[in-house]
């Protein structure tokens, strides 16, 4: 169930909660931590009469990763459960309504436009983070904010200004159960004004990587002197190796993530 086909906040939550790896008791502390709250709250909420006042409802939006859009439904809907007249949850239900419809308009718009376009590209080539967390929620749909900051070592605002673009683009989408992946494709040809910043943040990845020296990284450097036929048969081989590689990669299911970054290049200024 996505948020927006969720006919009330709770039913969504309990939807969510199930979704999670720790599941239960273990979100619903988490939850009660994260809001400054005991526990038995939290479960009279879930479970009973008590609703969620809208600042913790509010507060809980960035524990949920919602971007805007995402989180004034959710505040919509405590709204509406919170009403305390038939005609204020009725004033209420409309709202709801007209909210629904849009964002449904919206995810059909996004899946029948599959391509990034240019200011979508810009934006998603500017940091790493992007493709990094792309390729993470592809290994674990259940990743949430949490889990996203603390494996790539950024601020949970940051994973969640990261997300929220990825939702709104369409690379991601939210499912039943937590992330997937999106309509949206990626691809950067060699000419794109976006390669060299593409390049660039990864290398500057690999070289942070380099202090770590996990044993399953490989790193090399080499520069050499060879001769022309063989510089030419290099160049030749490192397209087919990565045919190869991508023939490999694409039909194996995501379980881990890997940066593969080659260079093979002239390093003076001779013109041949």
């Amino acid at each position: 169930m996505t948020l927006f086909e969720a006919p009330e906040y709770k039913e969504f939550l309990r939807n969510w909660v199930s979704s999670r790896p720790a599941g239960g008791r273990g979100e619903y502390r988490r939850i009660a931590q994260v809001l400054g709250v005991s526990t038995t709250l939290i479960s009279q909420v879930m479970n009973g009469d008590k609703h969620l006042s809208m600042e913790n409802a509010n507060t809980l939006c960035e524990h949920l990763g919602f971007n805007d859009r995402e989180a004034d439904f959710f505040l919509l809907l405590v709204e509406h459960a919170r009403a305390g007249s038939f005609t204020y949850a009725q004033r209420v239900e409309r709202r709801i309504r007209f909210a629904r419809e849009e964002a449904l308009k919206l995810q059909t718009r996004v899946q029948n436009d599959r391509q990034l376009n240019p200011v979508e590209m810009a934006t998603y080539y500017s940091d790493w983070t992007f493709t990094g967390v792309t390729n993470l929620v592809a290994c674990d749909p259940s990743m949430d904010l949490e889990l996203l900051s603390k494996r790539l070592q950024i601020s949970r605002a940051q994973a969640a200004r990261v997300l929220e673009f990825l939702v709104d683009s369409g690379i991601l989408v939210r499912g039943e159960h937590g992330l997937d992946m999106g309509a949206k494709w990626t691809f950067l040809s060699k000419d794109s004004p976006f390669v060299a910043k593409h390049h660039q943040n990864w290398r500057l990845q690999g070289f942070q990587a380099m202090n770590y020296r996990r044993k399953d990284d490989f790193f090399l450097t080499g520069p050499m002197s060879l001769s022309k036929d063989v510089a030419d048969r290099v160049l030749k081989e490192l397209p087919d190796f990565v045919e190869k590689i991508t023939k490999w990669v694409g039909p194996s299911p995501s379980e881990v993530v890997r940066c593969l970054n080659i260079d093979f290049f002239d390093y003076t200024d001779n013109a041949d």
